[in-house]
């Protein structure tokens, strides 16, 4: 058209431009701050596409050793800190645990009962780990007891366990499963009622008989106290029936409580370990034993049954230990604050042992006339005649006079 085309010829003449140029022009001017912060977007951009060159490189060295063998693999070693290289040297400075291998000929050491008698075994099992002649059997059930004969009949299995594995010693612990309900003859009674007092008292005594009639030497070892009083106050009437069995029977029962309690008898979950320090002897759960409360039960009867199965030493039934009792006369004179006498135990004397002969020789330890040797007591009896030693350190007579001089004996008069 002729209008259009006049004008733009007069735009271009005059120099102004259409509409068109200029929004284009507009677009392309920058602000201030366009200049000052509109990189910024640009600049992320950019570190993006950075990002993702260094992932795919990445990617692709990774596929590229995944394909290489072996032998050609170049994996970096990751950092380690200081405190890991510490850690690992000491680690290497660690020996290992050395396994003691026990003899065929060793004797063992029978534990039955329930879970107290497994940790007890854990326990004595480390005591001994040492001693290649000593080795320890864990015949124990932790669910057993008296009550329950049905998962395992002490008093009835426990002749055939001695005959299988041959003891040189037993321990027994059980009991702590016995709080419940007792069935007898078919009847069921409730615990603690009288007839279930004598029931319970019946079984107990029958594993008594057949500990004794092994003629294997035993201890029964008694419960300690738990977290529950109610618990506590039923484990004391059992400890009383087994101290009873036990000693009545030719063994020795062994009472724990004091080493599992504090001052006034009540449980303790703490207290010294074998070497004197404070640990746990007992979890949260407050029945059973830490590592630590295991190895101070197996303290209480470690110390017996080395006395009793140690290197070349004989079997001493605790029914035959020594006893001041077995040495005092047994007459109704007898009386020390009256008479003035006591009883004088030679320290050469083997029966304190025990024994009858010491070094291959007989110790006599009565005077010719059958009568025990006897001192004079001072300040007790007064009216009591005395007697001057020849050699003894309370002698002052001078000058000095050695006692085969005067053939009167230095040690005690007769009586």
């Amino acid at each position: 058209m002729p209008g259009v085309e006049s004008t733009s010829k007069f735009t271009q003449i005059i120099g102004v431009a259409p509409a068109a140029a200029q929004n284009a022009t507009r677009k392309k001017r920058r602000s201030i701050f366009s200049v000052l912060f509109g990189r910024k977007k640009a600049r992320r951009k950019a570190v993006k596409k950075k990002s993702k060159r260094v992932r795919s490189r990445r990617k692709k060295k990774s596929r590229k050793a995944r394909k290489r063998p072996t032998s050609k693999r170049r994996l970096a070693k990751p950092r380690r800190s200081k405190k890991s290289k510490t850690r690992r040297a000491k680690r290497k400075l660690i020996p290992a645990p050395i396994v003691v291998e026990k003899l065929e000929t060793a004797k063992n050491v029978l534990v039955v009962g329930d879970f107290f008698s497994g940790a007890l075994a854990s326990g004595l099992d480390k005591a001994f780990k040492e001693l290649v002649d000593v080795k320890v059997v864990d015949k124990s059930n932790g669910n057993s007891g008296f009550v329950r004969n049905d998962i395992i009949d002490w008093p009835a299995t426990l002749a055939a366990t001695i005959a299988e594995n041959k003891p040189a010693y037993i321990v027994a612990m059980l009991g702590s499963n016995d709080r419940q309900l007792m069935r007898e003859n078919g009847a069921k009674l409730k615990k603690r009622t009288p007839e279930w007092d004598e029931a319970y008292k019946k079984r107990v005594e029958a594993l008594g008989e057949v500990l004794k009639a092994s003629r294997v030497p035993y201890i029964w070892v008694g419960l300690p106290p738990v977290r529950f009083k109610s618990m506590n106050k039923d484990f004391l009437f059992f400890n009383e029936l087994y101290g009873k069995a036990a000693q009545s029977r030719n063994g020795r029962f062994i009472d724990i409580w004091d080493g599992f309690s504090d001052a006034e008898g009540n449980y303790s979950r703490s207290g010294p370990d074998v070497n004197g320090q404070i640990v746990l002897l007992r979890p949260k759960d407050g029945i059973n034993l830490t590592k630590a409360g295991r190895q101070r039960l197996a303290y209480y009867v470690q110390g017996q049954i080395e006395k009793a199965i140690s290197s070349g030493g004989a079997y001493v039934n605790s029914s035959l230990a020594f006893d001041i009792e077995d040495n005092l006369p047994k007459t109704s004179t007898y009386n020390p604050k009256r008479t003035g006498k006591t009883v004088v135990i030679s320290l050469d004397d083997p029966a304190s042992d025990g024994a009858q002969i010491l070094a291959g020789a007989k110790s006599e330890l009565k005077n010719g006339d059958g009568k025990l040797q006897g001192f004079t007591v001072p300040g007790i009896n007064e009216s009591a005649p005395t007697v001057r030693r020849v050699g003894r350190v309370d002698d002052y007579t001078w000058p000095r006079q050695s006692p085969s001089q005067t053939g009167t004996p230095a040690l005690a008069i007769a009586n």
